[in-house]
């Protein structure tokens, strides 16, 4: 038993490597979780109607923002595997195909949010009642204005990928805490109305977080063209790497990845639909949960940057054992991870509840119980998202796509809206709802095992496909 359980241990050497890595990430997490928190503390403090609908706006813009995490991420694939390989030309050529996609999908998002983005609203706050008409309106207000944010957010996401699969995440921390740090401060002036601004509510948030991006965004570039030792933002732009095995590889690997990120998402909002039933109260309550779950998972980030880099660049390097032990001590890393954050959120979540809502109602109690049930199963979650950036990183789209999305389609969404449907009559409750949810994760635990060990995932994507890894 102990000697299985010394391969999900790294010596000190891996240790220091590997934190090096996470923990800037983890930082930038958590720092942006402390401002996000914050965010909608204020909106919240403004009017509880306004959170309501700036919540709910943010679902469709949770739907936005995995679809540009899915572009960066098949990115990060390659960027990540040619940096271990040391292939710069490569590398430049990945950086410019990265630029073409975002400008791209850049006006295709603007457009998507602008329009479709109010019907998504109206589908989580169906009511008729003047106070779920008011939250409509603020939530319209807020994400046509985050519509027009598109291109600084997916430049970022995109930037800030590829820093960190070269190994250099300090950058992206360094610039989101300056973007963080000015959202907070023009929350406060646009948001209330302060320094002879107008008070504009809801509206005033979705410009402070636009600002905000373009000021993170304007340091990432700045520190591209001026302190990289490799100079690739310099090196892009004096000619065109045409490269169509790239563009045809990236297709192959980053279309899966993509349809990956975006059908999780809508899976996600899909379940909170069902789940919540289309009760203002429940809403809030499922908001809430979020909020303050998000402060305390922020490690998952970490390791998916760390998966992504570590195992990347072994793989990228040929180095197959290498990339397997790094694999298995991740594993350990976030199941350590995962039992400090249970301590930590079951301790501490009902202090930033209290916070946002008053501790003797309904509402507060539905969103600790629902921080609880997660708490329970954040380990289980772990494993997956280690196990799912282990296939990422070694290409394997397919069965990375398999197991993201089998348990929620097949399983999740169909018991949910059948429990969704059947509530009024059995009287379940958002907590009975919540809790059977949750059998998703159990599904994708033996998934998870079977496709970690069946090893498919050691693959080298530097090399010509004709050659065997």
């Amino acid at each position: 038993m102990k000697q299985r359980l010394k391969k999900y241990i790294g010596d000190k050497a891996f240790y220091q490597m590997a934190l090096a890595i996470i923990i800037p990430v983890v930082i930038q997490q958590i720092i942006l979780s402390i401002a996000g928190y914050v965010d909608n503390m204020m909106i919240n403090s403004y009017s509880q109607v306004a959170y309501t609908g700036v919540s709910t706006s943010n679902r469709f813009m949770f739907l936005i923002f995995f679809f540009w995490i899915g572009l960066a991420s098949g990115i990060s694939v390659f960027v990540s595997q040619y940096h271990g390989a040391k292939m710069k030309d490569k590398i430049q050529a990945t950086i410019q195909l990265a630029l073409i996609v975002a400008a791209v999908f850049a006006v295709i998002s603007t457009l998507a949010i602008y329009f479709f983005g109010p019907m998504v609203i109206k589908l989580f706050i169906p009511g008729t009642n003047p106070t779920d008409i008011e939250a409509v309106g603020y939530g319209v207000d807020y994400i046509r204005i985050i519509g027009f944010g598109s291109t600084a957010m997916i430049l970022t996401f995109m930037i800030s990928n590829i820093y960190r699969s070269l190994g250099r995440p300090r950058v992206p921390l360094l610039a989101g805490v300056i973007g963080i740090i000015g959202n907070i401060f023009l929350n406060f002036v646009f948001i209330y109305g302060y320094l002879g601004a107008p008070e504009m509510g809801s509206a005033g948030a979705a410009l402070a977080t636009v600002l905000s991006k373009i000021i993170e965004l304007s340091i990432l570039i700045i520190v591209a063209f001026f302190f990289s030792e490799n100079n690739y933002a310099r090196r892009i732009w004096k000619r065109l790497y045409v490269d169509f095995q790239l563009f045809k590889n990236y297709l192959k690997k980053g279309t899966p990845i993509v349809l990956n990120e975006v059908m999780w998402a809508i899976g996600i909002q899909l379940l909170a639909l069902f789940i919540t039933g289309g009760r203002i109260d429940w809403l809030t309550s499922y908001n809430y949960f979020q909020n303050v779950t998000d402060l305390f998972f922020v490690y998952y980030a970490g390791i998916a940057t760390g998966t992504a880099v570590l195992v990347g660049s072994a793989l990228g390097e040929g180095a197959f054992e290498k990339a397997k032990d790094y694999a298995n001590k991740l594993i350990g890393i976030i199941i350590m991870a995962s039992i400090i954050a249970i301590t930590l959120l079951v301790a501490f979540s009902p202090f930033f509840l209290m916070i946002l809502t008053e501790p003797s109602g309904e509402i507060y109690w539905n969103s600790y119980y629902l921080i609880l049930i997660t708490a329970g199963f954040s380990a289980l979650y772990g494993f997956n998202a280690v196990v799912y950036y282990v296939l990422r990183a070694g290409g394997d789209s397919l069965r990375s796509f398999l197991l993201d999305q089998l348990p929620t389609y097949l399983v999740g969404i169909p018991l949910t809206f059948l429990l969704y449907k059947m509530e009024p009559k059995w009287q379940l409750g958002l907590i009975t709802i919540f809790l059977a949810s949750r059998i998703i994760d159990i599904i994708k635990i033996f998934m998870s095992a079977y496709f970690y060990n069946k090893g498919t995932w050691v693959k080298n994507l530097t090399i010509d496909e004709g050659v065997k890894a």
